[in-house]
């Protein structure tokens, strides 16, 4: 692994040092661990410490798990001890050093409000079956996730996907900083994390810094759909590959088949047809995205419609589940802001026209002072796209039926396992039901009461 390989130099010139045990053989750990719980006999165990947890709290734990030494920013007294100034700015830091001195490898940069990890999935399934790529694991997309991913780098790696994540300002910056991308995007920009960002505008901004150490070599792939994107990309001076739907891109996907599940992709005067496992506008944009990036990397488009019908999906991630009695669940609980909201609404809709249409929704957080309005404009989208009915579970979520049309009955959940006192899959028939809300509302557990 590389941090073993660098970890000795870095140490020896790091500003933050305070103190290190000098028995120490600091290149003699087997991996890096922040979580006390998952060490193993000779792991490094970094105490990192946050607003609601501290890391020395379980120094001892790890020790007695085998780790090898550990590192915090609070001197206990004890051997296999390293102390430094602050245990995030380490692991920053030397995720930084790692990228420095690792000359070979190209480095993808992910970020926008939607899409952003199954993107990242997307290009990992393209850029596979031509180099040996590493990636975060699930959305590992943070200020911690990232420096960590960085850690599992070995010397055989030639490509680092990075989805970078932000709900406050300057977060992208520092992953920026980081990592170092020469290949970045930003998949589209919408209302998510406004309680901190405030509004697109201050979202684009924040999102923007994904470039702000790019040279005239580097690439930027940007959503020719995306207005505010649009405008502000186009003139970049860096090399650029757009791609896009509606407006005339680089790459672009034509003959749509109405279940979004395939179509054609164009790109210099070629095309190919590809078959999504996981069908959808959104995955269809960020197929594109995804292909876009890997046809700069020198990727042939054949290569790419492969690598790009090898995908699964995610989780939780509008998840179709057929049932009996002609029913089917939509499973997109993995999280929700207003535009993936109403992009998951619509998809229902066209896909099952012919199907009677129940929403079970919940709250969508970290949206500050325009959460109430968000809400609203979902409840009436609803009814718009002909759903009959809506369950809602969550303090913000009864205002999707604030001014919703009377005709969509409409039922609040004092928790999840109450929608079984509103829906029985044995006596309902063709229907389909939408389940979705932020990832801190737990909708999957609405799949516990439901007899399915």
């Amino acid at each position: 692994m590389l941090v073993n390989l660098l970890i000795e130099n870095f140490i020896d010139q790091y500003d933050g040092l305070v103190y290190r045990d000098p028995n120490i053989k600091l290149d003699s750990f087997n991996k890096i661990s922040t979580d006390s719980r998952t060490i193993n006999d000779g792991d490094l165990f970094i105490a990192l410490d946050g607003e609601n947890f501290s890391g020395d709290k379980f120094v001892e734990e790890a020790l007695e798990n085998g780790a090898e030494y550990f590192i915090t920013h609070n001197q206990i007294g004890c051997s296999k001890e390293i102390v430094v100034d602050s245990t995030l700015k380490f692991i920053q830091e030397f995720a930084a050093y790692i990228i420095k001195n690792f000359k070979k490898l190209k480095v993808f940069g992910i970020t926008g409000t939607n899409g952003k990890t199954s993107t990242k999935e997307i290009l990992n399934c393209i850029l596979s079956k031509r180099y040996k790529v590493l990636s975060n694991i699930g959305n590992l997309n943070n200020q911690i996730g990232v420096p960590l991913t960085i850690f599992r780098l070995e010397e055989s790696h030639e490509i680092l996907i990075l989805e970078m994540g932000t709900n406050s300002e300057g977060e992208i910056f520092n992953l920026a900083q980081i990592a170092r991308p020469s290949y970045a995007t930003i998949t589209n920009i919408g209302n998510g994390h406004t309680e901190k960002l405030i509004n697109k505008e201050s979202i684009l901004e924040e999102k923007s810094n994904i470039y702000h150490f790019f040279d005239s070599d580097s690439v930027f792939c940007f959503n020719f759909d995306d207005d505010l994107i649009r405008p502000r990309f186009n003139h970049l001076n860096s090399k650029k590959i757009s791609f896009g739907i509606t407006n005339d891109a680089e790459v672009m996907a034509r003959k749509i088949s109405s279940d979004f599940s395939s179509f054609s992709m164009c790109y210099d005067k070629k095309q190919v047809q590809i078959t999504l496992k996981a069908p959808g506008i959104n995955n269809i944009y960020n197929s594109l995205c995804s292909a876009s990036l890997a046809i700069k990397a020198g990727v042939d488009l054949e290569t790419v419609a492969a690598g790009i019908e090898s995908f699964e999906g995610i989780k939780n991630r509008f998840k179709i589940i057929e049932l009996k009695n002609k029913n089917v669940i939509i499973n997109d609980t993995y999280n929700a802001n207003p535009d993936s909201m109403q992009k998951a609404i619509e998809m229902t809709s066209k896909i099952f026209q012919s199907k009677k249409k129940i929403a079970i929704l919940g709250d969508m957080l970290e949206l500050g002072k325009i959460s109430e309005e968000e809400h609203i404009k979902i409840g009436n989208h609803l009814a718009i796209n002909g759903f009959s009915e809506l369950y809602s579970f969550g303090d913000k979520a009864e205002n999707y039926a604030k001014k919703i049309n009377k005709g969509v009955v409409y039922g609040k959940l004092k928790n999840h396992s109450e929608i079984k006192k509103y829906i029985n899959l044995d006596s309902t028939t063709n229907t389909v039901i939408l389940v979705k809300g932020s990832r801190g509302m737990r909708m999957e557990k609405i799949f516990d009461s439901l007899n399915n």
